[in-house]
């Protein structure tokens, strides 16, 4: 299973965010109190099998949701909000500029954005997810006959 611990590091040494935490899923990452706010979830793992040689390995793609909160109040959702600037953009762009193309520890393959999305729209706050993927390959333990 991926750790989050280097993305959390990535992220909580970048100016200007809020301290990225880990959520256990996406309800919780949208109950987290205080906006704005950015929380990892560790999302799907799919795994496939790869041959090579006399062995087999597992190809294991997994998805880390970087979810976005940010208060919504009354305010406009468009470019410019009550304070002049798009809030929710400020956020995602240094988090996106320092995900994208990494290749965290143990992974194989570097970080690929593959979405961003509307979570939830509520009277309060505005959630936002981007999906991101990476690759490892993890080999099967040779057993003993």
């Amino acid at each position: 299973m991926l750790s989050l611990i280097a993305w959390l590091d990535r992220l909580n040494a970048l100016e200007g965010l809020p301290t990225v935490q880990l959520a256990a899923d996406v309800e919780a990452a949208k109950n987290k109190v205080g906006l704005p706010n950015m929380m990892l979830v560790l999302g799907r793992e799919t795994v496939s099998h790869v041959p090579m040689s006399n062995q087999a390995r597992h190809r294991v793609k997994t998805e880390v949701l970087l979810v976005t909160g940010i208060k919504r109040m009354n305010a406009p959702l468009g470019p410019v909000a009550s304070s002049g600037s798009d809030e929710l953009a400020s956020l995602r762009q240094p988090a996106l500029t320092a995900l994208i193309n990494w290749l965290p520890a143990g992974c194989d393959i570097p970080v690929k954005w593959q979405r961003g999305q509307l979570l939830a729209l509520e009277s309060h706050a505005l959630f936002w997810a981007d999906v991101f993927t990476t690759e490892y390959f993890w080999p099967l333990e040779e057993t003993s006959p």
